[in-house]
């Protein structure tokens, strides 16, 4: 990665002053909000994207295979079970109360993530209100479409590789070029909807390449933390002994807290770039 896109700081520089900002700006209180309003937006926002993708086949073994990839086992536990209800109690009117709790339960939580990277920024919400939630809602509906795309994308791209394999010839090989290939596309769908929040949620105007890095940064971290943590979950499971039938419930709440703070510290890095670019101007209003 070149000094360009970092700003002109060296990998060492904008480390400690990432480091100086997240000390700043209460980056570890500013995660563990983060973590309530997600887990208050998790569930409903599910009732409504389950609902509104149920017409691709096998959508709920496809959320619940990538959702295995990157949740521990305790809380992908909880949310398998969840998810099991509402495709066996689906109704309209399930949709319809969903619809509104979550719109109002994401645009809440997606509000305190705006709010999180305006502090990384150092910038006041110079929008109007009315401006504010439209952007928290066009977010969350982008990010919706995002993974609807992409649950299109993985369930008829299943047929696509046998095809290819069949066409070509060297089953094996094509099949793992392909399971490669599905993996890729998973990653470059998280990558795209962490840029997307980086260069729309904060009241400053911002270069793609800018965001590029954060984006890059919290992803491949979260994958990596999530892996460790289930790690740790699977091999020291003394949360148990503690927190008895909540363990499953205090484990979905560090995984959300450990995904804001790695969201915030990919915004904090988004922000120091954008400083040493000498470049960044509030948004106008």
């Amino acid at each position: 990665m070149s000094s360009a896109i970092l700003g002109g700081l060296t990998f060492k520089e904008l480390a400690l002053k990432t480091w100086t900002a997240i000390r700043k700006h209460n980056c570890l209180g500013r995660a563990a909000e983060l973590a309530f309003y997600f887990l208050l937006a998790l569930f409903p926002l599910l009732i409504v994207l389950l609902n509104l993708i149920s017409f691709i086949p096998a959508v709920q073994e496809i959320i619940l295979f990538w959702l295995s990839r990157l949740m521990p086992p305790d809380a992908t536990a909880i949310v398998e079970t969840w998810v099991q209800n509402v495709f066996a109690n689906r109704s309209g009117g399930l949709v319809s109360f969903g619809l509104l709790f979550s719109l109002w339960a994401a645009a809440t939580g997606m509000g305190a993530l705006i709010a999180a990277l305006n502090s990384a920024y150092e910038v006041e919400e110079g929008r109007p209100f009315w401006k504010a939630q439209l952007v928290a809602l066009g977010l969350i509906v982008a990010l919706c479409l995002l993974v609807i795309g992409g649950a299109v994308l993985i369930t008829f791209g299943d047929s696509w590789g046998p095809a290819l394999a069949n066409l070509v010839g060297y089953e094996k090989t094509i099949d793992r070029i392909w399971l490669v290939i599905r993996y890729l596309m998973g990653l470059a769908m998280l990558i795209i909807g962490m840029a997307i929040i980086y260069i729309f949620a904060p009241n400053v105007q911002q270069r793609w390449t800018w965001i590029a890095p954060g984006a890059l940064f919290a992803v491949t971290t979260f994958i990596l933390a999530s892996y460790l943590f289930s790690l740790y979950i699977r091999y020291a499971p003394s949360y148990n002994a503690t927190y008895g039938s909540l363990g499953a419930v205090v484990v979905l709440m560090l995984w959300l807290y450990l995904m804001g703070l790695i969201m915030y510290i990919g915004g904090e890095i988004n922000s120091e770039i954008a400083n040493a670019a000498g470049k960044r101007v509030v948004r106008k209003v």
